[in-house]
């Protein structure tokens, strides 16, 4: 019976695929498998001078930094985080977070992560919103690689405006010393993998990153389920 309303439902109310729009069968979700086989994945994680690395040469020491996906204007993976943050469909984050988690226990170096941080909204912006994108995200994950996600030691204590307008050296000023670490001695001589959900110029990335790395013995990663292009 239950399979059969189910089944009414969808006759009157057929889902529909986030990124082509055509009709999702009973085995598919948010994503048709076409779709999703035809997602651009970042291929250049094994490369040790690739753009994302470069982001934080210099900057920010990491164990391993790592990117699923391409993030660019008007393709399949904006359409899905678009879906996510400004929709509200917490259920494709925890799905593409399930995704990248079984990409993420592809790399031997993150064999020994011991928790995930996800990047923090400021609780003003994460409560006007109703959720943090990245830490769904990191859920998924979690529910993949099997390790706990700590959503409250790492806190954005200033809520700066959007970074969406603002060139790489106006973000880096515009996220200096916006984060703070509670509970230290959880972290010390721990492997955290930092997650987000799409970097661009990586300058809240660092800005976490510095901030977490003030920790006594810290190993620090990053994986972001996209980077942009």
């Amino acid at each position: 019976m239950k399979n059969f309303f189910k089944s009414f439902a969808q006759l009157l109310f057929p889902d529909l695929c986030v990124c082509c729009k055509g009709f999702l069968s009973n085995q598919e979700r948010f994503v048709c498998d076409m779709c999703n086989y035809n997602l651009p994945r970042y291929e250049f994680n094994e490369l040790k001078n690739n753009d994302l690395r470069k982001k934080f040469w210099g900057i920010l020491p990491l164990e391993e930094c790592l990117a699923y996906l391409f993030f660019t204007q008007n393709n399949e993976v904006q359409k899905i985080i678009h879906e996510l943050k400004y929709n509200g469909n917490n259920e494709i984050g925890f799905t593409m977070g399930q995704a990248f988690g079984h990409f993420i226990m592809s790399f031997d170096k993150l064999d020994d992560i011991d928790f995930i941080i996800p990047t923090p909204l400021h609780k003003k912006r994460e409560d006007q919103r109703g959720f943090n994108q990245a830490e769904i995200i990191a859920n998924g994950v979690s529910n993949i690689i099997k390790v706990p996600v700590l959503n409250n030691v790492l806190r954005r204590v200033v809520n700066n405006k959007s970074q969406t307008k603002r060139n790489r050296t106006d973000r880096r000023i515009n996220t200096d010393n916006i984060f703070k670490v509670q509970n230290l001695k959880l972290l010390q001589g721990k492997h955290i993998l930092l997650i987000d959900d799409v970097i661009t110029t990586g300058a809240t990335i660092i800005s976490c990153g510095n901030s977490l790395l003030r920790v006594n013995d810290l190993k620090l990663s990053v994986a972001s389920l996209a980077v942009a292009n």
